[in-house]
């Protein structure tokens, strides 16, 4: 067990954390979750001890470990097996001086130097110790990456450095692993893959990820960081945000319930008043201070008006209609890089107000194919056709298309604003205030220039929305309040993301790259993933058109390197039944909450909590 309590974190006279608080019993899996800059990286690096800073108690079991993947790590000048066991090494130098210091000591000086070996003799004996190479060398033959061993970290992909920075971790068998944004670089395999893998994880897990699907498959409790303070919440992240939303239009009917009975208060109060001026019976005088009294206290009673909890910001796609009834058309389309063929002879249609899903491998083409598209489009190929009333916005995944010398202003005027007035008006909803209209395009996050490339789409009136990993970079409110514009979007939407929570809400169709050709799936993406993979998740890193990776390794789960992970793999009978029945379940789910989290926003509370009964007992048949 590790428990935080009451803990309180300054940077500077900043409070970040302030009476935060957290308790982890063995075995449970938990996601924490909370804007960017709340708080989350901070109060792991506290339980962790990392982080020694701070006011409060952090207890652990006096013999439990833990061990933390941090979200990013420096590649440096190591190998893949000699990165997993760096640790150990260090260990094993360091007993290796200690003997050498030994030999040239006595007395109480030696005494030291004994009991400073011993400490580290046993820590090392109870960690991988001897074992670690052959440890290291059975995880990556499991994920069938016995191949890359003795391969530099810096020619891994992202996603292979990700696992390989898990499975250092695991090395350990700790009681508690705390992963930090765990899905980065990983595709929708490695996602899968993950998913399992935590699941089965003897040992507790914390996950900070703003991969809500992530959390949705593993977490049985979300931990909210807001304000400084932390929340917890019984079940999975759909389960978090249905008790947010539910306690938002509960605290809405509340706060109107207090707002009503002061306004007839302050109406009695009034006419009292009007009365004792009137007359002079001291009676209506103590009846005016009483009722005065009553009203006070009243006020100091009354709940404060609920947070939203729909949307971080609301946004909105002004797009003029298009008349055509296609808005894509390829055919024969064709790419390589050398040898290396990305796609071949690939044709496809887009009709006007589909919204479609482009997924496959990292590596596979598919952001390759959207550039390629455009740039054919733009040079009137004719295997490239665009329905002439459409407006194409293209939302890149680093924005190159957007001059870094410029400023908001002068991308917003080129884009149609024609006034400062109305680039401003155009750029508040995706949270960028005045001042910022002179901010360079260069000094933008990642964040910051994917909600100006989504503006910039809306001062264009664009009606066929083009997007490469539009939510990256983004918190999860963030998410949700593009999702819920993209869904009232009346547009074309092509659009390729790693994102498959977003993806399950925008998508009606997924395009999948798979071995140079492009496959058509109707329906959303967890309705294609189980039709084209069912739950065959046995490797995280698959080869763009290979299929998953076998480099020789065998079929092993990590079962014998991480104390206890059982093989996932083969479908049971009847799990095609009872998966398609989930999928149906979630997307019911879904559509259940968008229609509550409209209803509280436009202030129908009646009707948002009717769906919110609804909306629960559609949950409890999918957790069943």
């Amino acid at each position: 067990m590790i428990e935080a309590i009451n803990i309180h974190k300054h940077y500077g006279v900043e409070a970040v954390l302030s009476g935060a608080d957290v308790r982890i019993v063995p075995g449970e899996k938990v996601g924490m979750v909370g804007r960017n800059g709340a708080g989350k990286t901070t109060f792991v690096r506290i339980l962790t001890g990392e982080d020694g800073d701070y006011s409060g108690t952090v207890r652990r079991g006096v013999h439990e470990t833990l061990a933390c993947v941090p979200q990013h790590f420096p590649v440096r000048e190591l190998t893949a097996i000699e990165f997993m066991v760096e640790p150990v090494a260090e260990q094993r130098r360091a007993l290796a001086a200690l003997e050498e210091e030994m030999a040239g000591v006595e007395g109480r000086e030696l005494e030291r130097v004994l009991e400073a070996y011993g400490d580290l003799r046993t820590s090392y004996d109870a960690g991988p110790g001897d074992e670690a190479e052959s440890r290291a060398l059975g995880y990556l033959e499991s994920l069938g990456l016995a191949d890359s061993a003795e391969t530099p970290l810096a020619a891994l992909s992202g996603g292979e450095r990700n696992i390989l920075a898990l499975g250092r971790a695991l090395l350990s068998r700790p009681d508690v692993l705390v992963l930090d944004e765990p899905g980065n670089h990983l595709d929708m395999w490695g996602l899968a893959w993950l998913e399992q893998f935590v699941r089965e994880y003897p040992g507790a897990v914390i996950v900070i990820s703003h991969n809500r699907y992530l959390l949705d498959r593993i977490c049985s409790r979300i931990i909210e960081i807001d304000g400084g303070k932390t929340r917890s919440f019984t079940g999975n992240y759909s389960a978090y945000r249905i008790e947010k939303l539910r306690s938002a239009v509960s605290g809405e009917m509340a706060f109107r319930a207090d707002e009503k009975k002061i306004e007839q208060l302050e109406a009695v109060v009034k006419k009292f008043a009007d009365i004792a001026r009137r007359t002079a019976d001291p009676a209506w005088g103590r009846r005016l201070r009483a009722r005065r009294t009553h009203l006070e206290k009243t006020k100091e009673a009354a709940r404060e008006k609920p947070k939203n909890p729909v949307e971080s910001f609301s946004v909105s796609f002004e797009t003029d209609a298009s008349r055509a009834n296609l808005a894509l058309k390829v055919g024969g389309l064709s790419c390589a890089f050398g040898e290396r063929v990305l796609f071949s002879n690939v044709s496809l249609t887009i009709h006007t107000g589909e919204r479609v899903a482009l997924v496959g491998a990292n590596g596979s083409g598919k952001s390759t194919f959207l550039r390629e598209v455009l740039r054919l489009h733009e040079a009137q190929d004719p295997s490239v056709f665009v329905g002439p009333s459409m407006t194409v916005a293209y939302c890149s995944q680093h924005a190159e298309g957007l001059d870094r010398t410029a400023t908001i202003l002068d991308v917003c005027i080129d884009a149609g604003a024609k006034t400062l007035e109305d680039a401003r008006k155009a750029l508040a909803p995706f949270l960028f205030p005045r001042e910022a209209l002179e901010q360079k395009i260069g000094s933008l996050s990642g964040g910051e220039l994917n909600r100006l490339q989504l503006a910039l789409a809306g001062i264009r009136k664009a009606n066929f929305l083009i997007l490469d990993e539009p939510t990256n970079h983004l918190d999860i409110p963030a998410c949700e309040a593009i999702e819920e514009a993209l869904l009232d979007f009346a547009g074309t939407i092509l659009v390729v993301s790693h994102d498959r929570y977003f993806l399950d809400r925008i998508a009606t169709r997924v395009l999948e790259i798979d071995a140079g050709t492009i496959t058509s799936w109707d329906g959303n993406f967890s309705e294609f993933w189980f039709e084209r993979y069912g739950t065959d998740v046995s490797r995280p890193i698959r080869t763009a058109g290979g299929g998953r990776q076998n480099r020789g390794g065998d079929a092993r789960w990590v079962k014998a390197h991480s104390g206890g992970v059982k093989a996932g793999g083969t479908q049971a009978a009847g799990a095609s039944f009872v998966e398609q029945r989930i999928i149906n379940l979630e997307a019911e789910q879904r559509e259940l909450e968008s229609r509550m989290a409209a209803a509280y926003r436009q202030g129908d509370l009646a009707r948002a909590r009717t769906l919110g009964t609804k909306l629960d007992r559609t949950r409890r048949e999918v957790e069943r």
